[in-house]
């Protein structure tokens, strides 16, 4: 079950539509050439139909040494003689090959652009999506979305213009049938329909197969995502073998779900092979008791049967192959409309500045009848620095995620100058609110590039002026290749000091004027504290800063300090004042005195 959207909009479960639905949206920007790839199949499978009565008929001459060729079709009789019929059965074997171009082509193009579409699309709804939403995917699965799963559903695609193409082989085959003999051809059409209903519940048993491959591949890139991610501590805390046997179970859980689903596509086609000889056995013991004794007509009627029966195999296999991809399809298409729907609206009004943000009667919850945050009301002006603290758990990253549009609240309004905060443009927003979190995350890339942070019009010197004021331009200046050094994970080593000054210089390169810093110096040695310190007191009065501190001595500089206790705003005055009404502000400057460990 999804979670209510930013918009207060529930989702749309795309997995419950009909699979014909499910196919149009899979397949609907290219109607048009899966259209043109139909009409090419039924040319195809006609030009087949003439080339095997042809093809009967001169060997029918053949045997009776006959040059003067007797063909009837439909009750239409037709005298031609044998060089004039083998340059007919010539010339449309040559069509015939020609027309393999187009099928082979024109298929995978389709599935090409399924594919292409799927994972822009995927991408582009998901980088749209609110944080709220992002948040609740899993490690990995925007990946295996975007992988496995949209191979999968490609694949679907795959399958369902083969099915559209040797469905119509298999119905133009069987009318030339009928032209040569009805009672033939009917029941022949019968009971490939009764096969079909027979092999339905192998059908049934492989989109159960594929529905839970579909699920446990998620959870397999999961906790692939989650085991490169804890690769340190597992070394640390000697847990490699248990994580080898956590992993190794759900490998085998995958695995034994692909070997099902392979089991079960199989079997579904080798039994409407062999089926199809039974049903060659029952057109030729038709063919002898309705006294049909003409050679050229046995052989064609023959010929067209087998040819049907291994196109409706064809038929089968792809409608099997389609079904079982059905499951990937649902997954992929539910995760894109999820995407979309949680879309956060775009008030559109411009934020030339920021003068003052608030926050009024504010209210936040993850889960209905849970406040993380209740009742919050507060006014802060253009230059302030407010520092925020609070025990572990009392809503502080909450808090940050409201301050930065990524959540909206429950309750209450956020207001910046003195306006509702979500009236306004997001582009103006993004620039003007800038970000350092807690936790320093780099780009496999150079220096330069993760100060800029794909945003194309901040120029090298921007970059640079961003370094000097995030006090790194001196340790990157000293590196061999400056700020073309490569960094980031599985590059060269940066100290967590330098990375967290990297990400504030890249939270300053856009100049904004609003900073928010997610206890920015609460695993630093003091050496990056004191340049962490230097660089907040040069932008003091600069920007509107919020400080979520864990140490009491990262408050120095703040005019203010907000007192978050179990969401609830318990204070918010100069330090001084704090200090002397604030039990819980009090006990923590007590024990940062102490133990010069600081706020926990």
């Amino acid at each position: 079950m999804h979670a209510a959207t930013a918009n207060g909009r529930r989702p749309r479960e795309l997995a419950t539509g009909s699979r014909r639905e499910q196919i149009d949206l899979l397949l609907g920007e290219s109607r048009w050439k899966v259209a043109r790839l139909v009409g090419v199949s039924i040319v195809s499978g006609i030009v087949e139909a003439a080339v095997i009565g042809v093809l009967a008929e001169i060997a029918a001459a053949l045997v009776k040494n006959s040059k003067q060729l007797h063909v009837d079709v439909a009750h239409v009789h037709i005298v031609t003689a044998m060089p004039a019929l083998i340059k007919i059965a010539l010339g449309l074997t040559l069509v015939r090959l020609l027309l393999q171009i187009p099928l082979s082509l024109m298929p995978a193009r389709i599935a090409a652009d399924v594919q292409l579409s799927l994972r822009l699309k995927l991408f582009d709804a998901f980088t749209r999506a609110s944080w709220g939403v992002q948040a609740q995917d899993r490690e990995g699965q925007l990946q295996e979305l975007m992988t496995k799963q949209v191979a999968a559903a490609t694949s679907g695609a795959l399958q369902a213009t083969a099915l559209l193409t040797t469905t119509w082989n298999f119905c133009i085959l069987l009318v030339l049938a009928v032209l040569f003999n009805p009672l033939a051809a009917l029941i022949v059409g019968l009971t490939s329909i009764a096969m079909i209903a027979v092999l339905r519940p192998l059908r049934t048993r492989g989109v159960r197969s594929a529905r839970a491959l579909s699920k446990t591949q998620v959870e397999y890139a999961g906790a692939i995502a989650e085991a490169i991610r804890v690769a340190q501590e597992m070394h640390v805390f000697a847990v490699n073998a248990v994580q080898r046997e956590r992993l190794g179970r759900i490998v085998h859980k995958t695995n034994e779900w692909f070997y099902r689903t392979q089991v079960l596509v199989k079997l579904s086609g080798n039994l409407y092979q062999s089926l199809i000889y039974i049903l060659l056995v029952v057109g030729i013991a038709v063919l002898y008791h309705i006294g049909a004794h003409h050679t050229a007509s046995v052989g064609a009627v023959i010929l067209l049967l087998l040819r049907a029966g291994t196109a409706g195999q064809a038929a089968q296999t792809c409608y099997q192959g389609l079904a079982q991809s059905l499951p990937f399809i649902e997954r992929t298409q539910a995760a894109l409309q999820r995407y979309i729907d949680s879309q956060p609206p775009d008030g559109g009004e411009p934020l030339p500045q920021v003068s003052g943000v608030g926050f009024d009667k504010v209210s936040f919850s993850y889960h209905p009848g849970r406040p993380v945050l209740t009742g919050l009301s507060f006014q802060v002006l253009a230059g302030e620095v407010i520092g925020i603290v609070g025990p572990s758990g009392a809503g502080k990253s909450t808090l940050v995620q409201l301050l930065l549009r990524l959540r909206s609240p429950i309750s209450g309004t956020y207001l910046v100058n003195g306006k509702p905060a979500d009236s306004f443009s997001r582009e103006d927003w993004h620039r003007q609110v800038s970000f350092v979190p807690q936790e320093p995350r780099l780009l496999h890339a150079t220096v330069a590039e993760n100060i800029r942070f794909f945003r194309q019009d901040i120029s090298d010197a921007d970059v640079e002026r961003a370094a000097r004021l995030a006090r790194i331009h001196d340790d990157i200046a000293s590196w061999d290749k400056g700020y073309r050094t490569v960094v980031g994970p599985r590059a060269d080593a940066v100290s967590g000091g330098q990375q967290q000054r990297i990400c504030l210089a890249r939270a300053l390169a856009a100049r904004p004027e609003v900073l928010v810093l997610d206890e920015p110096t609460s695993a630093l040695d003091p050496n990056s504290e004191a340049l962490i310190g230097e660089s907040l007191t040069a932008l003091k009065s600069e920007l509107t800063l919020f400080i979520i501190a864990h140490r009491m001595s990262t408050l120095d500089i703040c005019d203010r300090v907000m007192v978050i206790v179990d969401g609830r705003l318990a204070g918010f005055d100069t330090k001084a004042l704090l200090q002397a009404n604030n039990e819980y502000y009090r006990h923590a400057s007590k024990l940062a005195l102490g133990s010069s460990v600081g706020v926990q």
